[in-house]
C-alpha cells in the first residue's frame, strides 16, 4: 500500500487496496495470487471483527464479502450484518458479495441492503478481475485515509442496545443515549443516523456553547444535553412541537431520572420518549476482550509496529481492570501497549510503587483528571471549575498526556 515511483522519479499513486473476507485461508490465499498479479494490493480477514478493523486501519477501496465465516453456516447472517456494519462505518465503500452456500437468493438480499454486484463460487479469474476493476473504476475517488471509530459489539448487553437502536434509527423519533464518560455514545449515535433515512450530515453541538439553534431541520446530536441553558432548551422545545421539527439525538452522562429533574418538562417528552443506555465497560468481559483485540490490530497498523503479546493472563488482567474512563481508557492503555511494546494498566502502576510519596506534579495531575472526568473531559468546564483559562489547562493537559 506504499506509493511506486514511476520512470520520471515521481511518485506514483498507490495501487487500489481491497479487503477479502473470507474464513477460507486457501480461497484467500488464490484471491490474493489473483490480484497482485493484477498490481492490486489486498487485505485479508477471516471474520467480521477483524474485518472492521482492517477497515477502520487501512484507506480500503473495495470490499470482496464472503456471507458466511462459522463452520455449519449457511445462511448468509453473518455476512449481512457485517456489510450493515461496514457501511455504517464507510456508507460510500463499494462491496461486491462472493457466495457459494448462500445462493442466488442471499446474493440478491445483500444487493438489497448496499452491496453493489455479487460474484458466485467457484469464480471465473478474467470475469472477477474485470468486475473488480470496472467496479473500481467507477468510485475512483479516493477514500480518506482513517475512517470513524468502529463501534465493536461482542456482549449480549451491548448487542441488545444496538438491536433496538437500529430498530429506531430509521423512525424520526428523537431519543436519549445516557451512561458513563467514554462508552461510545457519540459511537452509537453516528450509527443511528448513518441507519436513517436522512441524506445530509449530522449536526454536531455542545449543549453549554449552544447560543442559537440551527435554521435547518436534519439531525441534531446535543453532546451534555443536561447543560443547555434554560432559555435554549424552551427554543428547542418549541422548534420540536414544530410540525417539521428536526431529530434530536441527545447525550447525556446523567441517567434518566436526573434527566427529569434537569430539562425542561416539554423538552424531556420529546426527548424521554425513547432512551438508550450504554452500562460501563467494566464486568462486559466480552467486549474487553473483543475491544482489546481490535484496538491491538489497529495502532500496530497505524503506527507501523509489531503487536505485544496477548494472553490469556493478560486478558484476564483487562477484563479484571475498573476503566473509570471505559472505552476510552481501554484504548489508551491498549496504544500505549504499542507503543511502548509492554504492557501496564492503572493497577499495576499502582501495585509498582504502593508506598510512593505523592509530589506536587502527581497532585496536580490528579486534580486536572479527576476535573476532567467529573465533566466528561469538557475543558471549559473543567477549566472553569480549577480556576484556569482553556489554554492553561490544554498546556498542562500536554505536559501530563492526557
Amino acid at each position: 500500500m506504499n506509493a511506486i515511483r514511476n520512470e520520471s522519479g515521481e511518485s506514483a499513486p498507490p495501487a487500489p487496496c481491497l479487503l477479502f473476507v473470507d474464513d477460507d485461508r486457501d480461497v484467500q490465499v488464490a484471491a490474493r495470487l489473483l490480484f497482485r498479479r493484477s498490481g492490486l494490493d489486498i487485505l485479508s480477514a477471516h471474520g467480521a471483527d477483524e474485518a472492521l478493523t482492517q477497515l477502520a486501519s487501512f484507506s480500503v477501496d473495495l470490499v470482496l464479502l464472503d456471507l458466511n465465516y462459522t463452520k455449519g453456516m449457511t445462511a448468509g447472517t453473518e455476512g449481512l450484518a457485517l456489510l450493515r456494519d461496514m457501511l455504517v462505518l464507510r456508507p460510500d465503500l463499494p462491496v461486491i458479495v462472493v457466495t457459494g452456500h448462500s445462493g442466488v437468493t442471499i446474493a440478491v438480499a445483500a444487493m438489497r441492503a448496499g452491496a453493489v454486484d455479487f460474484v458466485m463460487k467457484p469464480w471465473n479469474n478474467e470475469r472477477l478481475l474485470a468486475l473488480v476493476e470496472g467496479t473500481l473504476k467507477k468510485c475512483r475517488a479516493r477514500q480518506a485515509t482513517e475512517a470513524e471509530p468502529a463501534l465493536i459489539v461482542a456482549s449480549d448487553d451491548l448487542r441488545r442496545t444496538v438491536v433496538e437502536a437500529d430498530r429506531l434509527a430509521v423512525t424520526r423519533a428523537s431519543l436519549i443515549i445516557t451512561g458513563a464518560p467514554g462508552v461510545g455514545k457519540m459511537l452509537l449515535a453516528r450509527r443511528i443516523h448513518a441507519l436513517s433515512y436522512e441524506d445530509d450530515p449530522a449536526v454536531m453541538l455542545r449543549a453549554e456553547d449552544c447560543e442559537a439553534l440551527p435554521e435547518d431541520g436534519g439531525t441534531w446530536i446535543f453532546r451534555n444535553i443536561e447543560a443547555l441553558s434554560a432559555p435554549m432548551q424552551r427554543r428547542l422545545a418549541d422548534r420540536l412541537d414544530a410540525r417539521v421539527a428536526p431529530r434530536v439525538i441527545a447525550l447525556s452522562s446523567r441517567d434518566h431520572a436526573a434527566l427529569e429533574g434537569m430539562l425542561d418538562s416539554r423538552l424531556m417528552l420529546h426527548l424521554g420518549m425513547v432512551g438508550l443506555t450504554l452500562s460501563p465497560l467494566q464486568g462486559r468481559a466480552d467486549d474487553i476482550v473483543a475491544l482489546s483485540t481490535h484496538f491491538l490490530r489497529y495502532f500496530a497498523a497505524r503506527h507501523g509496529l509489531a503487536e505485544p503479546g496477548m494472553d490469556e493472563g493478560r486478558l484476564r488482567l483487562l477484563c479484571e481492570e475498573e476503566w473509570p474512563q471505559n472505552v476510552r481508557g481501554l484504548r489508551a492503555v491498549v496504544e500505549r501497549a504499542v507503543l511502548t511494546g509492554t504492557w501496564e494498566t492503572a493497577s499495576e502502576e499502582a501495585e509498582a510503587v504502593p508506598n510512593a510519596a505523592l509530589t506536587l506534579r502527581d497532585t496536580e495531575r490528579s486534580l486536572i483528571e479527576t476535573a476532567l472526568r467529573k465533566h466528561g473531559f469538557n475543558v471549559t468546564q473543567a477549566a472553569r471549575e480549577l480556576g484556569l483559562t482553556r489554554p492553561a489547562l490544554y498546556r498542562r493537559m500536554a505536559r501530563y498526556g492526557l
